[in-house]
């Protein structure tokens, strides 16, 4: 497999997965012209894409879908909460639900529930016979049951969102502090640290810090909340690479199956 992270961000997220004959967007939260550019700098024309996985309805995730939607035509993945939300037609999507398990060629795609102010919020374990890919944002928690499915994976794109510190000494009004750290809001360092000390298994080689907040973060604390945790945890994560995603700066392609 092939991964992809072109924008993650509260402007705007979206990241490209390529497996056999399956080029596969997760999200479009950024303009058509945007992720056209993104997948021309790989190689890759937007025309043949062939799926396009949505997380939720939030306008940071798909602002960009109905300008591409008129452009190409992929099958679009949703949750029923989430086709509702866009007022979508029952033709338009292939509803899917939580730890509703479904193949597309040689992709398992297992959708996972997630705790957010959406409708119908879901997250996903993509997997094949040589890789796992983990792709969680947006969510306050993550519950028992979603954690125990996707141990030991090999790439992990996680929700990094904020430092609690510099959350609540910020200047951004109570309501909007109250919503990011409650259990429908987003994944603090600490939580997502915390979580990631119970997913990492000897065949995990990738973790992506996602949807990081350019006033409430920083590079610095990710990294020292991380090494704090899994220290803690007794965590040897001396063969994981830790990458952080950017706003408005794709990442390198990961090719996964380079680490198998």
């Amino acid at each position: 497999m092939k991964f992809y992270v072109i924008a993650s961000s509260s402007k705007g997220n979206v990241s490209y997965l390529e497996t056999g004959n399956k080029k596969i967007l997760i999200d479009a939260g950024i303009s058509y012209t945007k992720i056209k550019k993104a997948l021309k700098d790989i190689g890759v024309n937007i025309k043949h894409v062939t799926d396009i996985f949505i997380t939720h309805e939030h306008s940071d995730h798909v602002k960009g879908l109905k300008v591409l939607m008129r452009y190409i035509s992929p099958k679009l993945h949703m949750s029923l909460g989430t086709k509702e939300a866009l007022q979508l037609s029952d033709d338009e999507v292939n509803v899917i639900g939580a730890f509703e398990e479904f193949i597309i060629e040689d992709l398992n795609v297992l959708p996972l529930p997630l705790s957010h102010d959406a409708r119908e919020p879901l997250g996903f374990l993509f997997s094949n016979a040589k890789s796992k890919i983990v792709y969680i944002t947006d969510t306050g928690y993550l519950s028992k049951g979603v954690l125990e499915r996707i141990e030991n994976a090999t790439l992990y794109y996680l929700e990094t969102n904020h430092d609690p510190y510099l959350l609540t000494n910020s200047t951004r009004p109570y309501y909007l502090i109250n919503r990011i750290l409650n259990e429908k809001g987003h994944l603090s360092n600490y939580d997502a640290a915390y979580y990631f000390s119970k997913l990492i298994g000897k065949e995990t080689t990738h973790l992506i810090h996602a949807h990081v907040s350019e006033e409430c973060n920083t590079s610095e604390h990710i990294e020292k909340t991380y090494i704090e945790v899994l220290k803690a945890q007794k965590v040897d994560f001396s063969n994981v690479t830790f990458i952080e995603a950017k706003p408005d700066e794709p990442l390198e392609v990961i090719e996964l199956w380079k680490y198998i």
